[in-house]
């Protein structure tokens, strides 16, 4: 079941759950270890940073507010991986803010540090490669997500994804061990809170997803996929 739900999710670069497939054990050697409270703004839009970090636990966010108020959440950094490099690297002001939203343990490089490893060892280089290279193309497909799909995909998708990540199976059904709020949806997906409570709503109606101890339960993977409501190819 978690292998079918993997096959999907490779289909397409778009997920907001960055990390490294390659590993980050030559990364951690570059700086030093530093826990960071939930909620702890690591850079304001608009910034510079003398840091970038590598994740080793807990979860790092990048987002902005609209002008209504709403938080629009842009990517989510978790464990293995980076966040800031380029910024780092190339001196680029922050484009929006990047907080942690759970009690969190960093890696923080400095600049020289960095610059030092990627002339010294092609590994590193091909792992701040990957980084940018995820990133670049998970928001091509977030915007090909936000562009071609219903309301009704992008929730389905990102369930199907952190399915993938989370997911266990019990059963015959696959339950996230990740509460999943939603407003949390709504602001990954750039949803009105409504328009997810309405397909969220929709989807227990059919059978598809319901809640268990605060955790979301896929009930029947293979027709959540197998149906029109995301695109698989």
């Amino acid at each position: 079941m978690k292998n079918r739900i993997q096959s999907v999710v490779d289909t397409e670069y778009v997920s907001w759950l960055l990390y490294l497939p390659r590993g980050i054990e030559r990364l951690e050697e570059l700086g030093r270890k530093k826990q960071f409270p939930k909620n702890y703004l690591l850079a304001e839009a608009g910034s510079k940073t003398g840091l970038c970090y590598v994740v080793i636990s807990g979860r790092v966010i990048s987002y902005e507010y609209s002008e209504g108020g709403e938080e629009r959440i842009y990517s989510v950094n978790e464990a293995k991986s980076v966040l800031l490099e380029e910024n780092l690297l190339f001196g680029y002001e922050v484009p929006v803010n990047i907080r942690t939203v759970t009690d969190s343990e960093l890696i923080c490089i400095s600049r020289q540090a960095l610059l030092n490893a990627l002339s010294e060892n092609s590994e590193v280089a091909l792992d701040i490669m990957q980084s940018l290279s995820m990133k670049l193309l998970s928001s091509v497909e977030q915007m090909k997500c936000i562009n071609e799909h219903s309301a009704m995909q992008k929730v389905c998708n990102l369930l199907l994804i952190f399915a993938e990540r989370y997911g266990v199976l019990e059963n015959g059904e696959v339950i996230i061990r990740e509460k999943l709020s939603q407003e949390y949806i709504s602001s990954l997906l750039g949803l009105n809170r409504i328009t997810v409570v309405r397909v969220i709503k929709e989807l227990k109606e059919q059978g598809l997803v319901e809640k268990k101890k605060g955790c979301y339960c896929l009930c029947d993977v293979e027709q959540l996929m197998e149906s029109k409501m995301i695109r698989t190819g």
